[in-house]
């Protein structure tokens, strides 16, 4: 009984967040990307064309940022058209 209960809670607080917040988290995702973006081409940029100066802050940070290079690749080299960027 108690499980059922709490079932229907966290599924009515689920809704509720995405009812009110979806809007706000959206954009602080939205923000969060491009900073991640900016963050990620001031380390990497050179793999994909874009120069930059290196210093040692670079070395200290790439081991920790290396995983994140093939993906940041991908998305940033990705064809879009002009349908990707038009919002539901």
């Amino acid at each position: 009984m108690n499980k059922l209960k709490f079932g229907w809670i966290k599924i009515i607080k689920g809704y509720l967040k995405g009812l009110f917040l979806y809007g706000l988290i959206d954009e602080v995702y939205a923000e969060k990307r491009c900073l991640d973006h900016l963050f990620l081409l001031g380390l990497f940029g050179k793999f994909i064309g874009f120069p930059y100066l290196f210093n040692y802050y670079h070395l200290r940070v790439m081991p920790y940022q290396i995983r994140r290079l093939n993906p940041w690749q991908r998305r940033i080299l990705k064809e879009r058209d002009f349908f990707d960027h038009i919002k539901d």
